[in-house]
């Protein structure tokens, strides 16, 4: 398979990820996060009913909400900074890696990464879409980040011959 026109020299033998792929990797953390959060408003009910505190009309208060998106944000973090890609990503065989040297990015720009996920949704999704016509293949969180997302070449399986 040829390599990528716009991969910088020494990166002979990577390739962008596609937009399908990346997609399916998101469905998948999408759903693994949504498990998590129900977890953790379940979590935090049981604990407000042991304490005989109403849960009110809309389920939990906003403070209550805003710690469940802080932890989910920090559970995604983490998993960029141990493992460069979040679980969707890794059965996939994705990873972030910095756009110049292809290697682990600082926290900092994974964190300005995360943030980019609100500007890439506005407006109508444009900035996810944006890799389409990208020669990178780069959202706009990735262009804020300083990231690009490669698809690692499969394992070969020429030593169990």
């Amino acid at each position: 398979m040829p390599t990528d026109p716009a991969l910088p020299p020494g990166w002979a033998s990577q390739h962008y990820a596609g937009f399908g792929r990346r997609f399916l990797a998101q469905v998948i953390d999408g759903l693994l996060l949504g498990v998590a959060a129900l977890l953790l408003e379940g979590v935090q009910g049981f604990s407000r009913a042991l304490q005989g505190l109403p849960l009110g009309e809309d389920g939990l208060s906003l403070a209550s909400d805003l710690m469940v998106q802080v932890i989910l944000a920090l559970i995604v973090l983490l998993f960029w900074a141990a493992r460069q890609a979040t679980p969707g990503k890794l059965l996939l065989g994705l990873r972030i890696v910095d756009a110049r040297t292809g290697g682990r990015p600082p926290f900092p720009r994974m964190l300005a990464r995360y943030f980019g996920y609100i500007l890439s949704t506005l407006p109508l999704g444009l900035g996810y879409f944006w890799m389409l016509w990208d020669r990178r293949r780069q959202c706009w969180h990735d262009k804020l980040g300083g990231t690009v997302v490669l698809r690692l070449p499969r394992p070969s399986t020429d030593a169990l011959r």
